[in-house]
């Protein structure tokens, strides 16, 4: 654990200590100091929430967002065509290269329980239809009622009388 908050330290240290020497806002060093402090603290804030979510819906949400970025870029191309001076052709642009990983990533990570490995082993399996069976009570037998009951046909599952019964 203590191993875990002094990596953090490091990795917070060189954030800021990267964006005092590179400067990403035009401003005075302390300025860049606080904003590396602050990009450190969400970067560490994130990484404790994807802690908590399954690899599924992490490699969920890595393909969704991985296709919808293709698919913002190919429409992307598509647009090139386009005036590619033009506000609303370069505003489209933006928009899709925002939305569609958004969006694939949000939807991958919902479906994330699709790449659960018993899951994947199933889609390669036979599907073979299913017999229930119902297992039948003395009782039941004794009495007379499920003769009433096979004779309406409601039940058209395989009737089991065990052994002990007859």
């Amino acid at each position: 654990m203590a191993w875990f908050v002094l990596a953090r330290g490091l990795f917070a240290t060189a954030v800021i200590y990267m964006s005092v020497l590179l400067r990403p806002i035009n401003a005075d060093a302390p300025v860049n100091a606080g904003f590396g402090l602050l990009l450190a603290l969400l970067i560490i804030l994130a990484e404790t929430r994807l802690r908590e979510t399954s690899v599924a819906h992490l490699a969920g949400a890595l393909i969704g967002g991985a296709i919808g970025l293709g698919l913002a870029r190919t429409i992307g191309a598509a647009l090139f065509w386009a005036d590619a001076q033009d506000g609303r052709v370069m505003f489209l642009h933006t928009l899709l290269l925002l939305v569609l990983p958004y969006l694939g990533l949000v939807l991958g990570a919902r479906k994330g329980e699709w790449l659960e490995p018993a899951r994947l082993v199933a889609l390669f399996r036979e599907t073979q239809p299913t017999r229930r069976y119902r297992i039948l009570d003395t009782s039941v037998i004794i009495d007379g009622r499920i003769a009433d009951v096979v004779e309406t046909r409601i039940i058209d599952n395989q009737l089991i009388m065990p052994q002990f019964v007859i």
